[in-house]
């Protein structure tokens, strides 16, 4: 495939026998370094020859590969736009699939700079939601939905530009026909509540969330028997509380949700395994000293459940972003004394990040010892 790059007939023999060689069990007997060889070829392939329908679908058959998409190191910002490129180009159901399963992984993966490249290319916005759309009126709740709605969950986050163009492309008003139409199903209920959530972070957008219908359904959600649902809701109206003077007229309407919020928290039970990921705690901080009490108790509850969860991962994160020192200072805030759920809370998150600091600082201790007994100096 390297020596003879330009040639399609080579080409589309290559991609077919990648994909062959790579596809199932053997695919784990191969070295990642051998894998990534693969991938840049495939990608070369892609980008030589964008109009022929075989190859592409050759080349997204070989990147539909858990393997490939987890844990092989690879310009993924150049996979993730030759992929969309693809999407862009033809429609063919099965090719739609793969790219959007393929988008939906590789987008939680590149750097948040990135995915607001990829994000705000009115192509891409377009054609994904266009997707949704079809999907939302014809009323099929499948793989193709799940994977679009994910896409777009995961290239919005921490991305004002792109929920910028999200909106702007009518996104919104799509989102709302897909709660309608699918009314009941968590899983779609919970990738386009993840999403509104992260419009509801950019100050300047939340706006566009504060309407009395929107409010209403936002309301329904939070009371929702699945976890998911209720948490992404209510991160949403956390947001949207905290928002000032554009929620004035809206206060009745929020006061009664806040209330709802506060009791729908305290009867979580956390599950088993991670709800949900985070980038970065930065969108809580303002929520963190918000003047509502209810506001904090989910801001801490979701940031107790990461650290519970992954704590190698999420304390480490608190420790070098502001949150810890926020965490810290609640925990002797007097204005919190009459908030006895947000304060347990708060000392169980204290309590994980000492933790954390304790094993960080055995393992530096043991390192040390072992240098030592090596022979080297320690200094």
């Amino acid at each position: 495939m390297n020596r003879h790059e330009n040639v399609y007939g080579i080409q589309m023999a290559a991609t077919a026998c990648v994909y062959n060689l790579t596809k199932g069990a053997q695919a784990k007997m191969l070295h990642p370094t051998l894998l990534r060889h693969v991938v840049q070829s495939t990608l070369n392939a892609m980008a030589n020859f964008p109009i022929h329908l075989q190859l592409q679908k050759n080349a997204l058959l070989t990147l539909c590969s858990d393997r490939i998409l987890q844990d092989v190191s690879y310009d993924k910002y150049r996979c993730a736009t030759l992929v969309m490129d693809c999407l862009c180009s033809f429609e063919d159901p099965s090719m739609n699939r793969m790219c959007v399963a393929i988008c939906s992984i590789l987008a939680a993966k590149i750097p948040t700079r990135l995915t607001s490249k990829l994000g705000v290319k009115p192509p891409y916005m377009v054609k994904l939601l266009s997707i949704v759309h079809r999907k939302t009126v014809t009323k099929q709740p499948d793989m193709t939905l799940r994977f679009t709605l994910s896409a777009l969950w995961n290239l919005t986050d921490e991305s004002p530009e792109t929920c910028e163009t999200f909106i702007m492309d009518g996104g919104l008003k799509l989102y709302h026909m897909v709660l309608e139409n699918f009314a009941g199903n968590s899983a779609i209920e919970t990738k386009v509540l993840g999403l509104i959530n992260n419009i509801a972070e950019v100050p300047h957008l939340r706006h566009h969330l504060c309407d009395s219908l929107f409010l209403e359904v936002l309301g329904n959600l939070l009371g929702s028997p699945h976890i998911d649902v209720s948490y992404f809701a209510a991160g949403i109206l956390s947001h949207l509380a905290c928002h000032g003077e554009t929620t004035t007229r809206y206060d009745a309407d929020l006061r009664g949700l806040l209330d709802k919020l506060s009791a729908q928290v305290q009867s979580w039970e956390a599950p088993d395994g991670e709800m949900v990921a985070y980038r970065s705690f930065k969108p809580f901080e303002p929520l963190l000293v918000s003047e509502h009490p209810e506001v904090k108790l989910w801001a801490v509850w979701a940031i107790q459940h990461v650290c519970a969860r992954n704590p190698a991962r999420y304390c480490a994160m608190l420790e070098r972003e502001s949150g810890s020192c926020l965490i810290r200072q609640m925990e002797h805030d007097d204005t919190l004394t009459r908030d006895s759920a947000v304060l347990k809370i708060v000392s169980n998150i204290v309590k994980l990040l000492d933790s954390e600091r304790a094993k960080r600082k055995g393992a530096e201790l043991i390192l040390t010892c072992d240098m030592d007994e090596g022979g080297e100096e320690v200094r």
